[in-house]
C-alpha cells in the first residue's frame, strides 16, 4: 500500500492519500473544498545524512575489504 502526501493548491490543505499502485486522477480531490487543483508533495523517509559517531548506522562490517 503506497502513502501519497498531496496539497490542495487553492486551498492549501494538506491531505494523504493511500493505495495500492499508482495515484489515479479520482484520488486528486481536495476533502476541504473539493478542488482537482492538487499537487503531489515528494517527501523522504531518510531523516539525516552523513557520518555517525556513535558507531550505529550502515557501516561496513569489522574485517571486510570496506571498512
Amino acid at each position: 500500500m503506497a502513502s501519497y502526501d498531496l496539497v490542495c493548491d487553492a486551498c492549501g490543505s494538506s491531505f494523504e492519500v493511500f493505495r495500492q499502485g499508482f495515484l489515479k486522477d479520482e484520488d486528486r480531490v481536495c476533502p476541504e473544498c473539493g478542488s482537482t487543483d492538487v499537487s503531489q508533495k515528494f517527501t523522504s523517509f531518510l531523516t539525516s545524512l552523513g557520518g555517525s559517531s556513535a558507531g550505529g548506522g550502515c557501516s561496513a562490517p569489522a574485517g571486510s575489504r570496506f571498512g
